[in-house]
């Protein structure tokens, strides 16, 4: 389910410093006043072909927030004014289609042609598996939480109704352009024909919590 809606040590020092730190890539973007978390496997290339590319790909929102105020806290500065004001988004993809494409994916990590898939789902533990900046995260929800599961997004779209969710999230910030749909590479196969109903049920359980709090099934 988508969530809807001066001097050294000055605070403009402050702002320079993390300007030129933290935003020349646009994870966090201070033109649309956003926070991108950019999720693998989600659409996260067409996204960063408007907003930039990632800084440190892969942080999620409590990560970013303890960079934001570490820097704050360095130059004297407001160190939450950027995180509570600017509109945090990112997007999640449905477990068992995810789980394909990681399978399937020709950057990063490549694994598809060292086990078959049955295999890859056994070992597979963690939704940032076969990333370059991998880090553990158990969940997609991950991404968007602090250390005690709240929720820190103000809005998380789906993969699946990207155009809809990117619409909404560009009404939001202002911005024009329709996503590019970079490395759009349909399959074969849907993802469902990847699965026995022994594979389907270990990923049901392995990512049991992003299927429940994002209301996802297994069909087609």
């Amino acid at each position: 389910m988508a969530l809807r809606r001066g001097g050294k040590g000055s605070l403009s020092d402050a702002c320079e410093i993390f300007r030129c730190t933290m935003s020349a890539a646009n994870v966090i973007s201070h033109k649309y006043k956003c926070i991108f978390v950019e999720v693998p496997k989600t659409g996260s290339t067409s996204i960063r072909a408007i907003l930039g590319k990632a800084w440190k790909p892969h942080l999620n929102l409590w990560q970013i927030k303890k960079q934001m105020e570490t820097y704050w806290t360095r130059y004297g500065g407001r160190k939450n004014r950027i995180l509570e004001t600017y509109f945090k988004f990112g997007f999640v993809r449905n477990p068992w289609d995810r789980v394909v494409s990681l399978y399937e994916r020709t950057e990063a990590l490549q694994l598809r042609d060292k086990m078959t898939f049955d295999e890859f789902v056994d070992w597979i533990q963690y939704s940032s598996a076969t990333c370059v900046h991998s880090s553990p995260h158990r969940y997609q929800l991950d991404w968007f939480v602090d250390p005690n599961g709240n929720v820190l997004a103000d809005f998380i779209g789906k993969f699946e109704q990207l155009d809809e969710d990117w619409a909404f999230v560009a009404e939001r910030l202002g911005v024009s352009e329709k996503l590019p749909h970079r490395r759009e590479n349909p399959r074969a196969r849907h993802y469902t024909k990847y699965y026995t109903s022994r594979t389907r049920d270990i990923i049901a359980n392995k990512f049991r919590v992003d299927i429940e709090h994002f209301g996802y099934e297994f069909a087609g």
